[in-house]
């Protein structure tokens, strides 16, 4: 059996911090991410794991596909868009909707 990090989720690297993160259900977090801003795309640069970044409404949600193709959601301690962003980029994360990350 592969371990498991705090999240539940087997060795997969994410933007964020898991153990600060409460994950949602699929159907939640889908439904609540449709009608929110989506702030940022986000790519692993050493893999394929992908991400947004949604402004929902007084809460920072996540949406991370998995290289399998699966969508998880979390939903972040803090609403600071910006803070979520600049721990992606410390996590080996680009963003893709970056005019500069195409030059990086």
């Amino acid at each position: 059996m592969a371990s498991r990090d705090a999240s539940g989720t087997p060795h997969l690297t994410l933007p964020f911090d898991a153990a600060t993160a409460t994950r949602l259900g699929w159907t939640l977090g889908d439904a609540i991410t449709d009608d929110s801003t989506r702030t940022a795309r986000l790519r692993h640069v050493g893999g394929t794991v992908r991400g947004a970044v949604h402004d929902v409404g007084g809460a920072t949600v996540v949406l991370v596909r998995t290289p399998a193709g699966r969508e998880r959601y979390y939903e972040l301690p803090t609403h600071d868009v910006d803070s979520a962003l600049t721990a992606a980029v410390e996590r080996g994360f680009r963003r893709l909707d970056d005019p500069d990350a195409a030059h990086a």
